[in-house]
């Protein structure tokens, strides 16, 4: 009894001090974690429920951009623990917390927490620097509490136009590291790029100047009219005597002592560290532009495609082509580039010169490699081609001005200048060219699909987000290039004895209307044919037995053309390839089947056999199919010979080699090489009528027999004079093949061959 009341006793003061609960506890904050970022625009608030004297729990939450909330927005009497916050700005810090109220009493605040709304969207596809289609699927990860998504696509963001604080014309630039840049121009005009800002540099001349070039800081020179040159030893330009009087237009330097000077009527001189002098290259007319190696390897260029080379020795010069060379640069002794007037690109490989396609007919006035995969030419209106190690490509300058010259220091740091003092720096952003793309989707999906993107260029991409209060940033930009051109798969480059009928195939691109096929005899495809795919295949038809062929594809859509595909050749088929009778087969049937390899899109065959190599007096026969069956036994051991030859229209392939083959010496089926009785219908399902003529009453023998000499129907009977019909019903009897039909009378015998379908 005392056990139960001590119980009893403690479950009351149990009861009694739940009951005596003053006030409720203040609630727990879960998620987002404190200093959690990358949050949602529409977060979730959540926190742990609480307990109270009441029986209704409600809760308060107050969202802040200030530490002390004096500039909360308050959501009051929340019945749930979980409140969906809407429209946060993008990249913005917030606070929040929360309290509790149970009807009678109010916890204190909870602790504050703060989280970082997400500043942009994750592009998770296409892939950094990937090749990818002309329709590229853009993914990115989710985003939600956004209604819309922005996207920009396009294929020059890297340059912009910078203030160059004067309306002269500039004539070269020369870039010395990322933070000391000069350009010079018209009327001795000299600026200098420091931190950011072009400022004019006293040059103490008037002179036109057309060539600037740097070792480093302290050792520049700059070239111009009437033989003017300019040093700078780091602080100031000074005059020096050059020697000559007329204009030098390009300047190379190796290093501090061997330097070079060219200039118009074949002007050349060479400066040695303390003067210049004369030299003579060979080349009388104007010289526009000099670069080169090492003191070993140096390239003039000039008027009406002269050029001149030293290779350390002496100077050897020569003609490119009839057009002004206007520039020149050296990646190494068989990359060398020049461009022209009219859009022409001439590349040195080490033992010719070639024109490359430029895909623009404006004059090109300067070029610039940073590697042989990464070049760069500007020209006339604003022109600008940059080169991927494959092929050039128009690109986006964002001006129209005249551009005369390009430097790029690196991957970073670069500039363009032109007439009216026009200035264009690389860059990192950009999405400013004329080709520039915009795309809106709803903030629900997360994927979007380019389409008819240009072939052959790299094409840079970014997004952003945003909803009815705010946008996000832009997302850093992402690239990809979209493949140039088409690849062939089959037939493989340089394949022989395809058919005439060849299936050509190559890799299907998405994204493409349209495939264009050339099929040329020449592999620079002077008149070529052309046909149409929708598919990534074709198969050539009529084509000509031996001979080679060049074939190539490319591919279009709505915005653009591919380049045309590497070439692959192939060669037909020019001579039959036989299967049986082996060569040298010995105790052949008298009646053998013959049989070679098809070749595809032939018309038909002839066969020609003979008891002689040289083929005198041969049966020649006609098949449309690649096999033929002897109709009349042959002689017994015997030798034979024989080949085929394949013919398509006027066309016909060499003769196969030959083969020979010796019959047997079993019984053989006589034969006839008159017809006395007509056999139809022929071929039969098995029917075989015969009519014949007899003069005189007598008996009369029919018999078939198979290819192999085996007796499998007779029939005897005493035949009338004049015309005699009779009728044999022997589908039961004979299978698919061929057989011979033998009629036998008092005077002769009579072969026929029947067959059965």
């Amino acid at each position: 009894m005392k056990n139960i009341l001590q119980i009893i006793s403690i479950v009351l003061i149990f009861n009694l001090s739940a009951y005596s609960q003053t006030r409720i506890y203040t609630p727990v904050l879960k998620a987002p974690e404190d200093v959690a970022i990358n949050q949602m625009p529409d977060a979730l608030l959540d926190w742990d429920a609480v307990t109270g004297e009441g029986v209704e729990i409600s809760y308060d939450v107050q969202l802040a951009q200030s530490p002390d909330f004096s500039d909360a927005v308050s959501f009051n009497n929340v019945t749930v623990t979980a409140l969906n916050m809407t429209k946060l700005n993008f990249k913005e810090l917030y606070y929040w917390r929360v309290r509790a109220h149970d009807g009678i009493a109010t916890s204190d605040w909870s602790a504050a927490w703060s989280f970082y709304v997400v500043s942009t969207v994750t592009i998770t596809s296409p892939a950094n620097q990937s090749t990818q289609n002309p329709d590229p699927l853009v993914k990115w990860n989710t985003l939600t509490g956004v209604t819309q998504y922005e996207i920009q696509v396009d294929t020059a963001y890297s340059w912009r136009i910078e203030n160059s604080g004067i309306t002269t014309k500039l004539s070269d630039v020369f870039v010395v590291d990322a933070n000391d840049t000069w350009a010079v121009g018209d009327a001795g005009v000299i600026l200098h790029r420091t931190n950011g800002a072009w400022n004019s540099i006293e040059s103490g001349v008037t002179a036109n100047l057309t060539d600037v070039f740097f070792l480093d800081a302290s050792h520049g020179w700059a070239a111009g009219e009437s033989g003017t040159v300019l040093f700078y030893d780091g602080s100031t330009w000074t005059a020096m005597a050059s020697g000559v009087t007329t204009t030098l237009n390009s300047l190379f330097f190796t290093s501090a002592t061997n330097g070079y000077a060219v200039g118009n009527t074949g002007t050349s001189i060479h400066f040695d560290g303390t003067t210049w002098s004369n030299v003579v290259t060979g080349v009388t007319v104007d010289l526009y532009g000099i670069h080169g190696l090492d003191a070993q390897h140096i390239w003039a260029v000039g008027k009406t495609g002269k050029y001149s080379y030293f290779n350390g020795v002496s100077w050897v010069s020569g003609t490119v082509s009839t057009r002004d060379l206007l520039s020149v640069w050296a990646v190494s002794t068989d990359k060398v580039w020049i461009p022209s007037k009219a859009g022409k690109i001439y590349f040195w490989d080490g033992s010719s010169w070639s024109e490359q396609v430029s895909g623009s007919t404006k004059d090109l006035y300067d070029v610039c490699f940073l590697d042989e995969n990464n070049g760069y030419i500007v020209g006339k209106s604003g022109t600008l081609l940059y080169y991927n190690g494959a092929q050039w490509k128009s690109t986006a300058s964002g001006i129209s001005q005249d551009l005369n010259s390009i430097n790029i220091k690196d991957a970073a740091t670069g500039f363009i200048v032109g007439n009216t003092g026009s200035v264009v720096a690389f860059q990192g952003e950009g999405f400013n060219s004329p080709y520039r793309k915009e795309y809106h989707a709803p903030g629900t999906i997360l994927e979007f699909r380019f389409s008819n993107l240009l072939f052959g260029q790299t094409h840079y991409f970014r997004m952003r987000a945003s909803h009815e209060q705010d946008t996000s940033d832009w997302s850093p930009a992402n690239s990809f290039f979209v493949v140039a051109k088409p690849t062939l798969k089959t037939p493989v480059s340089n394949s022989v004895e395809i058919a005439l009928d060849t299936l050509a195939k190559w890799e299907v691109l998405t994204g493409v209307v349209k495939y264009g096929i050339q099929l040329s005899t020449d592999e620079i495809f002077t008149d070529p044919l052309y046909f149409e795919s929708s598919i990534g295949e074709y198969r050539f038809q009529d084509l000509i037995f031996g001979q080679d062929y060049y074939w190539r594809v490319n591919a279009r859509h709505a915005g653009d053309i591919s380049a045309w595909s590497d070439a692959n050749k192939f060669t037909t088929i020019n001579t039959v390839s036989l299967i049986s009778p082996e060569d040298n087969a010995v105790d052949l049937s008298l009646l053998p089947k013959y049989t070679w390899n098809e070749i595809r899109g032939t018309e038909k065959y002839m066969i020609q056999i003979a008891q002689n190599n040289n083929f005198v007096g041969a049966e020649s026969n006609i098949v449309t199919i690649p096999e033929f069956q002897t109709q009349f036994l042959l002689e017994k051991n015997t030798e034979f010979f024989w080949k085929v030859i394949a013919i398509q229209g006027l066309d016909s392939t060499n003769w196969s080699p030959t083969r020979s083959y010796t019959t047997s010496n079993g019984t053989s089926i006589p034969e006839s090489k008159s017809q006395a009785f007509i056999l139809f219908p022929n071929p039969s399902n098995g029917e075989m009528n015969l009519v014949f003529t007899v003069g005189n009453a007598e008996l009369v023998k029919v018999e078939v027999f198979n290819l192999l000499g085996n007796s499998v129907f007779e029939d005897s009977f005493m035949s009338l004079v004049g015309e005699v019909k009779k009728n044999y019903d022997l589908r039961g009897t004979l299978k698919k093949g061929v057989y011979l039909v033998r009629l036998v009378d008092s005077k002769k015998v009579y072969t026929q061959k029947l067959t059965i379908e």
